[in-house]
């Protein structure tokens, strides 16, 4: 049984790894991608391609599917094909500067990494098919089962699970999901495990998005595999997988870097038919990160300005040459997501109902971002002690220096968020909702870049000392032997560093993550049990009462049944779903009530004993109906309780 679950669990992955990374593998090799940018980039112009073809798809009347993910795919790559008819002039900065063997090296240690970290997160979860307990992970999964039932890939449609009255549905960005409803149709696992499937690839997308950055911009290998092991050690970066979790904005998060490496790609280019092809492949990134979450467009300015600057400071006058381009590239994009921004400049006044408070002192806020504590009792001692390594050292980044300012500018965000509500404070941080935790994952994820500029410095030092000593000697070993000298120190160098700190923080790291895979509070293993007897006895498709501040919503992505209270958010909800929060439990007295329940077909309702959040309590429409005799109770476990409402309670009576 074990064994034929793993065996399962691995299908999914690997399933959603062929989803994610096939389709742009093939656009951006035909954009004439190469190397360690084509393997990088793949994910992100992955979801370009399937954020673009869903919402046109829709508009077309087609239904998504993963014939449609095919189609839309295929037609972007023949139209990208047309312009490499003529053999291209080499532009790669991907041919030179590691050796195969640094290649290989490299290959290995980002392999690791993301080993560890997916170690991380499956041991949190102990089952691929447990249930994500945070906020967000409702929406996600409710969005990927509705998108995967209906088809409907517009920008609206998902959000109709909760907002289901006319006029009240909402925008939110879709290409997270559109990818999601493809694996759930090709594996038939649970909606669960899709999410969790894609939660366990983020570190390791994360820790591979920066090996690619630094092998573009001429870092060493030894650079690169420090950094692998570094940000996979991070607790910030799970702190965005465990709790919301934010799983779209951490996978935006995660390929930011790759919006600098397509843009420098794009200024070197020398040809205009390759900066047509460099140009179309920064459009589509640029269009990933948007159709993943719009608010990671300031996430990449931030990453890639210091970028820029530092390039134009060092020569000046390519200032002229690479404005016009990059400018160029971003109209390209905002004309690939024209519906998607539309949407999401109608939708902005939302933001003002998504304000998380500041909550910390300023000086332990400014602690917890330098000593890489946040929201924990101890620091990652290790971690720091690398990224003083890497500032000892910081000339010798090359580059790479910039890299520090894009720590400088998230870190500052998290200390405004994290310590002040005051209104310039809440103007500059709402992009990211005032929330700290979105904001510590950016910072720390830059920081780990300067943390394996540490190590590797580390190595340089010990390989230059035994030079100084052989050159005492008069002596020295041959080439070959002294480059696999220096390749074993970097590995000692490495593997020290993850003994210290404890297998990369793996205890610490999965401890965390487990917060997300407890038996509650949204939805225990009983509450799961009694959806799956209610599925059975309603039927299919049918719309049940439930209430808002539990994990009862759940039953769409369990079971398919649609849930009057689709999520746990109750802002801009419609009058209907207002009404039966409030009144329910005035069915037999009140008109309007039997007429929302009439026109909405419920005979069910279904209540569970925990909530989400410790401040939630039984809806007023909702309370004292084990009392009502115009209700039977048709099941109840330890957790949750299932009344039918009976079919001949006339209008003003009591039930009796």
């Amino acid at each position: 049984m074990v064994s034929a679950q793993l065996a399962h669990g691995a299908w999914v992955v690997f399933v959603y790894l062929v989803v994610l990374w096939t389709p742009g593998l093939a656009l951006a090799h035909a954009l004439r991608a190469r190397g360690w940018t084509l393997i990088g980039v793949a994910p992100l112009v992955t979801y370009g391609v399937a954020g673009v073809v869903g919402p046109l798809a829709a508009l077309a009347g087609v239904p998504w599917s993963a014939t449609t993910y095919l189609t839309g795919t295929a037609v972007l790559v023949l139209a990208a094909a047309g312009l490499a008819l003529r053999r291209p002039r080499s532009r790669s900065s991907d041919a030179a500067g590691w050796s195969t063997a640094a290649h290989l090296g490299v290959a290995g240690v980002l392999t690791l990494a993301a080993m560890v970290g997916g170690a991380v997160i499956a041991r949190a979860m102990s089952d691929l098919a447990a249930v994500p307990q945070d906020w967000d992970a409702l929406f996600h999964a409710n969005g990927i089962r509705y998108l995967s039932d209906t088809g409907d890939s517009s920008l609206y449609g998902m959000s109709t699970v909760n907002w289901f009255e006319p006029g009240t549905a909402v925008f939110y960005p879709n290409a997270y999901h559109l990818l999601g409803a493809v694996v759930y149709q090709l594996t038939g696992a649970s909606i669960p495990a899709v999410l969790n499937a894609h939660t366990l690839l983020i570190p390791g997308l994360t820790a591979l998005a920066l090996v690619v950055l630094i092998r573009r911009l001429g870092g060493r290998a030894v650079l690169a595999g420090g950094t692998a092991i570094v940000v996979v050690g991070l607790s910030a970066l799970y702190d965005m997988l465990w709790r919301g979790p934010l799983l779209p904005y951490a996978t935006a998060v995660a390929l930011t870097p790759l919006v600098v490496v397509m843009l420098f790609d794009l200024v070197d280019a020398t040809s205009v038919r390759d900066r047509v092809r460099c140009g179309g492949l920064v459009a589509v990134g640029l269009a990933g990160l948007v159709c993943l979450q719009p608010a990671s467009l300031f996430g990449a300015v931030l990453f890639g300005a210091p970028a820029f600057l530092q390039r134009w400071w060092i020569r000046p006058r390519l200032v002229v040459s690479d404005a016009p381009l990059v400018i160029l590239a971003g109209i390209a994009a905002a004309v690939l997501t024209t519906m998607q921004l539309t949407a999401g400049l109608g939708s902005a006044g939302d933001l003002d109902a998504m304000d998380w408070p500041a909550d910390l002192p300023p000086k332990a806020a400014l602690g917890e971002f330098l000593t890489f504590s946040h929201a924990a009792a101890t620091p990652q001692v290790w971690i720091v002690v690398a990224v003083l390594a890497g500032l000892l050292a910081y000339r010798r980044l090359g580059d790479l220096r910039w890299i520090g300012a894009v720590a400088a500018a998230f870190g500052m965000l998290f200390l405004v968020a994290a310590s002040s509500d005051a209104p310039w404070a809440n103007s500059i941080t709402r992009f990211w909702w005032n929330d700290r935790w979105r904001l510590i994952g950016p910072a720390a994820i830059a920081l780990a870049v300067v943390a394996g500029h540490g190590l590797a410095e580390t190595q340089r030092w010990i390989v230059t000392a035994a030079g100084r000593m052989r050159r005492r000697d008069r002596s020295g070993p041959p080439r070959r032997l002294a480059i696999a000298g220096h390749a074993t120190v970097a590995v000692s160098v490495l593997t020290v560093f993850a003994v210290l700190t404890g297998g990369l923080y793996l205890n610490r790291n999965t401890t965390r993550m487990a917060v997300s895979f407890a038996p509650g509070p949204a939805l225990t293993p009983d509450e799961v049990v009694g959806l799956h007897v209610l599925a059975d006895m309603a039927r299919p498709g049918a719309r049940v009462l439930n209430d808002r501040g539990d994990g009862t919503a759940w039953m769409y992505a369990l079971t398919g049944l649609h849930p009057v209270a689709g999520h746990y958010n109750a802002a801009k909800v419609g009058p209907e779903a207002t009404l039966l929060a409030e009144r329910f439990n005035q069915y037999p007295h009140d008109p309007a009530v039997r007429a929302v329940v009439g026109q909405l077909g419920i005979r069910y309702v279904i209540l569970s004993e925990s909530f989400l959040r410790p401040e939630a309590h039984r809806q007023p429409g909702l309370v004292g109906l084990d009392d009502a005799a115009w209700l039977e109770r048709v099941y109840h476990n330890s957790d949750v309780v299932i009344y039918r409402i009976k079919s001949d309670v006339a209008a003003g009576s009591s039930g009796d």
